[in-house]
């Protein structure tokens, strides 16, 4: 006579049920994602007749020269503002708009300045204040080159 083996079906337990809700919410939607999506602007093709015309046409070396100025020789920053934080400077300042540009901020005591730091955002913290003290700070664009400095402001960090 044959045995019928009666097999058990799995079932889920808590930690399955756990478990599975846990790869459909987190592992599956994040397949393929590296981060927050990015418009791409369209690309529009020219006619291969305007290119041929474009490739031809020649540039005066006026423009070329101007084009060179603006982006060897960003403006100075605009807008430089500070506040003392009782242990830091925080500065900012407007943003060079379309503009490939780093900015160096510089610190006096009321002598020389010095190169305080370099950032790529208009915002800079310094760190390497004391208290009761004035220090005087400027802020250059840099492109290529090294633009003018912005007005002068001057922070005194006193402790209310």
């Amino acid at each position: 006579m044959k045995e019928n083996k009666i097999t058990a079906i799995p079932t889920f337990t808590g930690i399955h049920f756990f478990l599975y809700l846990m790869i459909l919410t987190v592992f599956i939607p994040s397949c393929g994602r590296r981060g927050d999506p990015v418009p791409i602007e369209p690309r529009i093709e020219k006619p291969s007749e305007q290119k041929a015309a474009e490739k031809t046409e020649p540039v005066q070396p006026d423009v070329l020269q101007e084009n060179r100025k603006t982006s060897e020789m960003p403006e100075a920053p605009t807008g430089l503002v500070g506040v003392y934080t009782e242990s830091d400077v925080v500065l900012t300042w407007g943003e060079h708009k379309g503009e490939d540009v780093r900015y160096r901020v510089y610190r006096s005591e009321g002598n020389d300045y010095v190169l305080a730091g370099e950032t790529v955002t208009p915002a800079f913290t310094d760190s390497a204040v004391q208290p009761d003290k004035k220090y005087h700070y400027r802020v250059t664009a840099v492109g290529i080159n090294e633009g003018p400095p912005s007005k002068e402001i001057i922070i005194i960090t006193e402790i209310h």
